[in-house]
């Protein structure tokens, strides 16, 4: 048997594409095979697919950049998203492209967007009355009709209704969509797991789409997931054997627009891109469409100033 020895250890501390590990498709399935948790995501500035190992505890990640120099300011101009639904009959398409358009207009360069980025199928009985969209792929192109008309680098986490193709062996759609968005020269990068971590300047933005359970119990499950978190030490947030400050965290599945700052973190819930229907309205989980506009400032490995804008694209203005 070939010895991964080394190029284990460079996939534990390092995001590096096939050629650069000098490997071949055959040998990731090898390490997989053998109980490697492999995640591959597609990095646009090598415009190629990366690949890295995590425990089996740890997040996907995606690092843009590390701490800067000392005394340099970093600025940075952020579009935080989530629960789009592309596929059901009440997917706010024209919505979802004026926030984008509008993001454009602000000079925004990154998209968060923590899950749900299409309705799926068979999340719930009676799914299929509420869809546009039935098949995986018809989702994923209504959806990237409006994400490869803009120039951001978008980078999305998982959420239940993006896993639902996924269950029974299906085609994993936003596996799909990274590879649609990158073979026309499109910025998209997906952290394949309901928690993923992005490093701007050496600070730790986290996105989670909190799965499971009714969405109307959003207090309790957000109270849960933050508790864990506090009782953590914040400033210690190990990635690829480096620690890094958690300083964001944006949480999908609830649909509704709310911002906090605790401890030093920034937490937001984003909102949606699903008109209200009958199923939202059961559901309790209606709420404007929109998203939030962020613009931060970084010294070293800390956020110095931060403006947070809920911005709903069908807001009259006057």
């Amino acid at each position: 048997m070939k010895n991964y020895s080394k190029v284990i250890k460079k996939m534990e501390k390092d995001q590096l594409t096939l050629k650069q590990l000098r490997l071949t498709m055959e040998d990731i399935i090898c390490l997989r095979d053998m109980g490697y948790n492999i995640k591959d995501q597609y990095d646009p500035r090598v415009e190629d697919y990366t690949y890295y190992i995590i425990p089996s505890g740890d997040m996907a990640y995606i690092k843009i950049s590390d701490v800067a120099k000392k005394g340099e300011e970093v600025k940075l101009k952020l579009l935080e998203i989530s629960d789009l639904h592309a596929g059901c009959k009440n997917f706010d398409k024209q919505g979802l492209d004026k926030t984008l358009l509008e993001a454009k207009n602000r000079g925004v360069e990154y998209v968060h967007i923590s899950g749900d980025l299409i309705d799926g199928f068979g999340v719930y009985r009676g799914q299929e009355n509420n869809l546009k969209n039935n098949k995986a792929i018809e989702q994923v192109n209504e959806l990237m009709s409006v994400l490869e008309k803009y120039d951001f680098w978008y980078i999305a986490s998982m959420g239940n209704h993006d896993q639902s193709f996924c269950m029974k062996g299906g085609l994993d759609p936003i596996k799909y969509l990274e590879s649609k968005m990158a073979k026309v020269g499109k910025r998209f990068t997906y952290l394949d797991a309901y928690e993923g971590n992005i490093i701007h300047a050496g600070i730790v933005f986290r996105l989670i789409h909190l799965q499971g359970g009714a969405a109307r119990a959003a207090s309790y499950k957000v109270q849960v997931y933050l508790s864990r978190v506090f009782e953590s030490n914040l400033n210690d947030v190990e990635i690829a054997g480096k620690c890094y400050n958690l300083r964001s965290i944006q949480a999908g599945h609830f649909h509704t627009t709310y911002s906090l700052s605790m401890s030093g973190i920034t937490i937001i819930m984003p909102g949606n891109f699903q008109h209200d229907g009958d199923l939202e309205k059961r559901m309790g989980i209606t709420g404007k469409t929109g998203g939030i506009f962020r613009e931060l400032t970084i010294v070293g490995d800390k956020i110095v100033k931060e403006k947070i804008e809920f911005y709903d694209p069908w807001q009259k203005e006057g």
